[in-house]
């Protein structure tokens, strides 16, 4: 079903605050759920940048890109760590308080921004080669998305 990359990156986001929902409580897996959340983050970030990102001005485009590489950078922390070890939930609180502080700038700034840089059409467009990037990237992590 296709949809404009507004709503695709949207709905991204709501999955992404689910499993830090389920990794906060300690429902499942903790390692498995930081293995998730890390491709789909990876997935997510490098479709933005490489489908969305163009098409909104330079500076928006640097400043989520490198919102995205810190919020990396901190994941990888998190899972060298592992989630029993001492200072995991501190650290944890602050990769989602960053990715969080990166949502709420994309959802009021950038992408009100991308909807006012191009048309509807543009943005269809641009949904969908944004999801064919994430679902490749995701595939090739071993997680499949219906």
């Amino acid at each position: 079903m296709a949809s404009d990359a507004v709503t695709l990156i949207m709905n991204d986001h709501r999955i992404m605050e689910q499993l830090f929902d389920r990794l906060r409580t300690g429902s499942g897996d903790r390692q498995l759920l930081l293995d998730e959340i890390a491709a789909r983050l990876t997935a997510h970030s490098h479709a933005e940048e490489l489908q969305v990102y163009p098409s909104l001005p330079t500076a928006e485009a640097h400043h989520g890109a490198d919102e995205h590489h810190e919020a990396e950078r901190m994941l990888h922390d998190l899972q060298r760590m592992g989630p029993e070890d001492e200072g995991f939930a501190d650290r944890l609180d602050d990769f989602i308080a960053t990715v969080g502080h990166h949502v709420q700038e994309e959802e009021t700034t950038i992408l009100p921004s991308l909807r006012d840089a191009v048309d509807d059409a543009r943005l269809i467009e641009i949904g969908a080669a944004f999801e064919q990037v994430r679902l490749e990237e995701l595939a090739v992590a071993g997680i499949s998305v219906s």
